[in-house]
């Protein structure tokens, strides 16, 4: 199913060759659906491949706007076990039929079982497994499952796929992660997460996979840049404020045991969303980043071998932390997938 994906995306004019290439290995090493790795990694917006889903299982595809309120009456048609065992949200009624948003539409024991309780026809909805899963969180407080989870062993698994290859072992940070000379580089132009995608395909060190996060970030909110996490500590790697480079960033450490939002960020390895008032011990990150309190900000962590390595953190006072938190994870998403190429470049290296 995978090849065929990747084929109509290339029939269409959505994918390159070169990138398909790029995501096909990625998906060797990584697992997971083909498609959940073109829109993690930016080459495919999920509108895009919604209809490629479409047209390649027969099924309709569920818009943005269905997900955005589905009746009480309508969510609770099924019940809550069938909504986490098969991962659906039932989104609308029409007489005795109703639709279903759903990853794999050909889920027939899913639709058997569903149609069966629920006295209904089921109409199956092909659903970006992506934006399923934000709808299941929002609609159900079903935790979105991460892009990688840590299991027994040392083995990593996708939420998809199987077991896996123990993941690789980083070489200490500390000297990859250099910031660029003073006074470089100055952030103007607004950097789409597709030429992102393609920034840290081609990333050749840890320093420019930074430096592509910083570029996005400086065009997207006021203020934002990347920590090192390391011993306990959170160290400032690189800052932009305003699309200039905060040079004193590099400079910036704090223990992570004494900021809150920082420490259940790292515990639980997920996107944290908070306010920093006057006198908050964490209002000293925005002040590294160039920000006045109070202030919004958004904490995103950065993960290797099952571990946090970093942390991405971005802060905005025009009301765009919320709306862009899912293409921030996104972007967090590569810039994992990418540090561990370079791992795994440098392992065989020296293998």
């Amino acid at each position: 199913m995978s090849a065929k994906l990747g084929e109509m995306l290339l029939k269409v004019g959505a994918l390159s060759k070169t990138q398909l290439d790029q995501v096909l290995q990625a998906q060797v090493i990584y697992g997971g659906r083909l498609g959940t790795n073109l829109v993690e990694m930016g080459l495919v917006s999920e509108d895009e491949l919604a209809h490629v889903l479409s047209e390649q299982m027969g099924a309709p595809c569920v818009e943005p706007a269905e997900l955005s309120s589905v009746p009480d009456q309508v969510l609770r048609l099924v019940p809550i076990e069938l909504i986490r065992r098969y991962r659906v949200i039932p989104i609308a009624v029409e007489g005795k039929r109703l639709s279903l948003a759903m990853a794999n539409p050909h889920d027939f024991k899913a639709l058997e079982e569903i149609g069966f309780v629920t006295g209904m026809v089921i109409k199956p909805r092909i659903c970006p497994e992506l934006r399923l899963n934000v709808a299941l969180e929002r609609f159900y407080r079903i935790t979105r499952p991460t892009r990688f989870i840590k299991v027994e062993g040392g083995l990593r698994t996708s939420f998809e796929a199987g077991s896996r290859p123990p993941a690789p072992t980083m070489a200490p940070l500390d000297n990859r992660w250099d910031t660029a000379p003073v006074g470089e580089p100055v952030f103007s132009d607004q950097l789409s997460v597709r030429e992102l995608a393609e920034m840290m395909a081609a990333a050749a060190s840890e320093k420019e996979v930074v430096q592509a996060l910083v570029s996005y970030i400086s065009g997207e909110f006021d203020r934002g840049g990347f920590l090192r996490l390391k011993s306990g500590k959170a160290t400032g790697v690189q800052a932009v404020a305003d699309g200039l480079p905060v040079e004193s960033f590099a400079g910036f450490e704090v223990e992570v045991g004494n900021m809150a939002h920082l420490q259940r960020m790292t515990e639980e390895k997920g996107v944290v969303l908070c306010e920093f008032a006057v006198g908050d011990a964490e209002g000293a990150l925005v002040r590294a980043m160039g920000g006045k309190l109070p202030a919004s900000a958004l904490l995103l962590p950065v993960s290797l071998g099952g571990h946090v390595v970093g942390v991405i953190c971005a802060s905005d006072g025009k009301g765009r932390l919320g709306g862009g938190a899912f293409e921030l994870q996104r972007v967090g998403v590569m810039a994992e997938l990418s540090l561990e190429m370079l791992s795994l470049r440098r392992k065989i290296k020296s293998a």
